[in-house]
């Protein structure tokens, strides 16, 4: 990945646009450039700016939704775009944001085109992934490859042994390496979680022995037996209850049939005679139609003759309405022919009449065409006088414009002549005031100064800063001292204390123990009154063997005081064991503000040690800047560099000032002396030449007027004598213009026009009423004949009509022949229905005579049978209480069932946890091996490990760049096994001697840490090639030879076509470099970029 072109806008400090191409033959040929600027100036911030144009963000600042630290303080935009080249491809991204006018950030806007500019990515998230497929970087591995980590591993090559691990995690990005191992070991510990859980809950399934299980079904088979007896008793009292319930059901349908029949036979009588009835009614009707045939046939045969008639006069009526409809159109037509054939006429003569009286206008059909002539060539005549005393008029104007151009031409000349008089006077005393303001001194030699009081400035101000932190690192010091010794006093006194009340309640132990075997044994010599009685002087105790019997006599010893004294002695063993435990706590807690406080004053003892080598450091610094500076030593030395930091910031503001004047001053000199005399010359050079060609333009425009006004004069006489010819010729015709003219000769071919079409008119019309008048005729005759024949079958049609109504009257034959029809049907469907409801009324008493005689048959062969004597109450009461109890034995079956049911179930589940209890148990096997291997809780088994490895991998990296560099040192790790990261360096030219890195000069050890920095670089780059890197620390602490090693180092990766940024504000290095990208502060917090070779 090489980078082409930087192109960016309003980053960080770098104000306005800024450019930087590296494709540029100062980059391209010495391979080693400078990036420049004092500390703060943004030297840095143009690898910000290479960070946001390819990943939209930077490793300094973060940017937010609502928040843009990158943007320059008070600028309402920034951009950044970066063209560079992967693989021989060129790619361009960039990255842009904008605030609204109210001052809120708009979205970020980014964009990623090829080498054709066709943009292939305009989406943050398709940015983010496109731009690390065409670099095969992540962010992180671009920032370890763009910026050399020669600075870190610097340090890690000073590091104490326990330290270097962490460095060179942070370095080489191995981070995931502990949390793979943290991870492991957490993945263990839950799977082994996971298997006792399941080991627990396979505890928790019952399962039942055979035993159990026999019992069960032997009560199940019980119960059965006791429950088959029982369904059997109740089957038997149900059977009862339904042969009682059958009987008494039969009864009552006896009894319910009976009430029926005498209904049933009253119906049968009525039915039969509404059967009669309708049938007697049917029989007329059919007698009726038989005589109304005849009749119905004769009226259809006349109706057949009438409609006969109806068709043939139909087409005669139409006949005669076409006939009397046509005779009024030609009729009307006649009129109107008549009519027109007069006005034709009338209108001919006076047509006639006009042609008469204007004779002379039928000349004009000859002659028009040569005066319109004659009329064209005035009208041309007359614009041509126009168009001159236009261009007169305009030469007028053109004329006064160049009199007045002259006029101004001559002005500007004066003034540029004064102006140019002005800046020379002005140059010369603006040379006056540069040479007063440096004083005879160079202005680079007061850069140099502003530099040596800056540098003393900023270090006085951070020599103030470390003073003021020893201070404090003091007294925070001696205040843990103080409150470690108020610790150790106060332990002290709890310890004593802790250790007497232990005796105390040691001796509190003893007293209670003793004190309750006494309780104990007066119990007991009270509970034996009873043997006391019968012990006797001189024999022995049969529980003690005792001779003596001193309690037999009444001397029994009392139980209160002692209780109340054990009680007291426990009392008191309970407080002061309370007073231990509290004490204890407080020791505890003591001990732990001990550590804590011995904690911080070692750390504060560190950053005193820190702060003391600080200071030295800022002290050499002082020094290199202004050997002959006193460092106050006093009590007072706080107050006094405070003083001196005043005077220091005077002295910068005022040298500041005086530079920027002569700044000012030199560059206002230099306007006028490049840009603002030279273009003042130049304008003069120019007025004066626009003088001249002024006057030049006034002459000719004088003699171009005078050439128009003698054409004008020759045109106007042409004009008259044309107008007067072409006004006798239209005088002849009366009239005063063309247009005039013009509307008689059209009058003349009108009317010309209109009397031929007025004679054709009239001979036609004539023609038409001829032929209209005999086709008239015609029809007239036409019509008489029609009307004769509808007369004549109107007639026969009439005779017929009377002839039926006579027989038959205006009845249809068809209506009454339907009516007669439904009539008949209408008593057919009533004898049917009547014949069906006598029939169906004969069934239904025949059928319910059976169904009694059927019930009383059967009810007599139940009752036969005699199945119980008890009622169905009895019967009822017998079966609810069997029911109860055959429903507890199904319950109990149930239940017996059910637990088996269970126990098979528990079988089944105790089967699959024994299978995951198996799955588990080798799911956990695998992670136990893998956190024996690499896993621990604080991650340092695996990362010390890969570790190992990276750091091997990057050594050999590392002296493939240090053979390109120098062939005469290598890198190898030492054979120290407690300290896995120690690095050795072989050194060939002495015989090959290895030493520890530890040993190695301050050049020999920047040579070493920038090869380790491009080996980390090729192994955070893996396959990318990396051909631009920059490097931002490490050549301050060189000497002048190491100096010419360390660039020559650099120079020599050119030959792989690497270019390599140098930045540093060091002054030598800016020498030895020659082209330099130099960031210059313009005020304001703000810088812009130079490039210099």
């Amino acid at each position: 990945m090489k980078i082409l072109k930087l192109k960016f806008k309003n980053i960080n400090s770098l104000s306005g646009e800024n450019e930087i191409d590296f494709t540029q033959s100062v980059f391209t040929n010495e391979g080693l450039f400078a990036i420049t600027g004092k500390t703060g100036a943004g030297k840095s911030s143009i690898l910000d700016a290479i960070s946001l144009a390819l990943y939209g963000k930077t490793p300094r600042v973060e940017i937010s939704g609502n928040e843009n630290a990158v943007m320059t303080r008070g600028e309402k935009d920034c951009y950044s775009e970066i063209i560079f080249e992967v693989a021989g491809e060129t790619w361009k991204s960039s990255w842009k944001q904008e605030r609204t006018r109210t001052g809120n950030l708009k979205p970020v806007v980014r964009q990623i085109s090829d080498s054709n500019n066709k943009i292939i990515a305009d989406q943050l998230r398709a940015c983010d992934t496109r731009i690390v497929e065409i670099l095969g970087l992540t962010f992180d591995q671009f920032t370890k490859v763009i910026l050399l980590a020669q600075g870190s591993f610097a340090a890690f090559l000073e590091a104490d042994k326990n330290d270097k691990g962490a460095l060179l995690e942070q370095i080489t990005g191995t981070e995931s390496y502990g949390e793979i191992s943290r991870r492991v070991f957490e993945r263990s510990k839950a799977e082994k979680e996971k298997l006792d859980k399941v080991l627990f809950e396979l505890e928790a399934i019952k399962i039942l022995s055979e035993e159990e299980i026999k019992n069960l079904n032997d009560e199940i088979a019980a119960f059965e037996t006791e429950k088959t007896q029982l369904d059997q008793e109740l089957q038997k009292i149900e059977t009862a209850k339904k042969w009682l319930s059958d009987l008494d059901s039969l009864q009552k349908q006896i009894d319910e049939t009976k009430r029926k029949l005498p209904e049933l036979e009253v119906k049968t009588i009525t039915t039969k005679e509404a059967f009669d009835a309708s049938e007697n009614a049917l029989k007329a009707l059919k007698e009726e139609q038989k005589e109304l045939e005849p009749l119905f046939k004769k009226v259809r045969e006349l109706d057949t003759k009438i409609s006969e008639k109806e068709k043939l006069l139909h087409p005669i009526l139409t006949a005669i309405s076409d006939l009397e409809k046509k005779l009024h159109e030609l009729s009307q037509t006649l009129e109107t022919q008549h009519s027109n054939l007069g006005k034709a006429e009338k209108l001919l003569e006076a047509k006639r009449k006009w042609a008469s009286e204007h004779q002379k206008y039928e000349e004009l059909v000859s002659t028009y065409a040569a005066i319109e002539n004659e009329y064209r060539q005035l009208i041309s005549s007359f614009k041509e006088i126009e168009n001159l005393n236009a261009e007169i008029t305009n030469l007028q104007k053109n004329l006064k414009s160049k009199e007045a151009a002259l006029q101004q031409a001559a002005k500007v000349f004066t003034e540029k002549e004064k102006d140019l008089a002005a800046k020379t006077q002005e140059l010369e005393t603006g040379k006056t005031e540069y040479a007063a303001i440096l004083d005879g001194k160079e202005l680079s030699l007061l850069q140099s100064e502003k530099e040596n009081i800056s540098g003393l400035y900023h270090q006085i101000k951070n020599l103030i800063q470390v003073e003021q932190a020893i201070a404090a690192n003091q007294k925070e010091i001696e205040d843990f001292a103080g409150k470690i010794r108020q610790l150790d006093s106060f332990i002290q006194e709890l310890s004593e204390k802790i250790e007497t009340d232990k005796i105390t309640i040691d001796h509190l132990d003893r007293q209670i123990n003793l004190l309750d075997e006494n309780i104990k044994l007066t119990k007991t010599i009270q509970s034996l009154d009873e043997l006391r009685h019968t012990l006797k002087d001189g024999e022995e105790c049969p529980l003690c063997g005792a001779l003596e019997h001193p309690f037999a006599r009444g001397n029994v010893p009392q139980m209160g005081e002692k209780e109340i004294e054990l009680a007291t002695l426990k009392r008191q063993w309970q407080e002061i064991s309370k007073t231990v435990q509290q004490n204890e706590k407080k020791l505890a807690t003591c001990n732990s503000d001990k550590d804590n406080a011995l904690i911080n004053k070692a750390k504060e003892e560190k950053y005193l040690s820190d702060n003391f080598e600080k200071r030295q450091e800022i002290l050499a610094e002082i020094k290199n800047i202004q050997t002959d500076f006193t460092i106050p030593t006093g009590e007072n030395k706080i107050e006094e560099l405070n003083e001196m930091l005043a005077q220091k910031q005077s002295e910068l503001q005022q040298i500041t000032a005086t530079i920027e004047r002569a700044i000012n001053c030199e560059k206002q000199l230099i306007k006028l002396r490049d840009r603002e005399i030279p273009a003042l010359q130049r304008e003069k050079e120019a007025a004066e030449r626009l003088k001249n060609e002024a006057e030049t333009a006034q002459k000719l425009a004088e003699q171009q007027l005078n050439d128009k006004h003698e054409l004008a004069a020759t045109a106007k006489d042409k004009y008259e004598k044309e107008r007067a010819s072409l006004l006798v010729k239209l005088q002849d015709y009366g009239v005063e213009n063309m247009e005039e003219l013009k509307r008689c000769l059209d009058a003349w071919n009108e009317n010309k026009k209109q009397t031929e079409e007025l004679t054709n008119l009239i001979t036609t019309l004539k023609s038409s009423i001829a032929l209209n008048r005999k086709e008239l005729e015609n029809l007239e005759k036409s019509l008489t004949e029609k009307q004769n024949d509808k007369l004549s079958i109107e007639t026969e049609k009439q005779l017929l009509s009377a002839q039926r109504k006579e027989i038959f009257g205006e009845k249809s034959v068809e209506e009454e022949e339907n009516l007669l029809k439904r009539r008949i049907e209408a008593a057919e469907a009533a004898r049917v229905k009547t014949e069906k409801e006598k029939n169906e009324a004969n069934t239904e008493l025949e059928k319910n005579r059976a169904i009694v005689s059927e019930k009383e048959n059967e009810r007599a062969e139940k009752q036969a049978l005699k199945i119980t004597v008890k009622s169905f109450e009895e019967l009822q009461a017998e079966g609810e209480t069997g029911k109860k109890k055959a429903d507890e034995l199904s319950q109990k079956i149930g239940a017996n069932k059910q637990t088996l049911r269970y126990n098979t179930e528990n079988l089944k589940i105790s089967g699959n946890k024994l299978k995951e209890k198996d799955r588990q148990q080798a799911i956990f096997n695998q992670w136990a091996k893998l956190n024996e291997l690499i896993g621990s809780g604080d991650g340092k088994k695996y990362r010390n490990f890969a570790q190992a490895l990276t750091f091997e991998h990057l050594i050999s990296l590392s002296n493939r760049q240090l053979q390109k560099m120098s062939d005469r040192y290598l890198l190898k790790r030492s054979g120290d096994s407690t300290d896995p990261f120690e690095l050795s360096v072989i050194d060939k030219f002495q015989n090959s001697e290895e030493r520890t890195a530890q040993n190695l000069s301050g050049g020999e050890k920047f040579i070493v840490s920038l090869s380790l920095a491009l080996g980390l670089a090729n192994m955070a780059g893996k396959n990318m090639r990396i051909d631009t890197m920059f490097i931002d620390e490490g050549f301050g602490t060189l000497d002048s030879d190491y100096l010419d090693v360390a660039l020559n180092a650099l120079s020599n990766l050119q030959s792989e076509g690497k270019i390599i940024g140098v930045i540093s504000h060091l002054t030598e290095l800016k020498e030895r470099i020659s082209t330099h990208i130099e960031v210059v502060p313009m005020g304001n917090g703000h810088s812009k970029i130079q490039i210099t070779n």
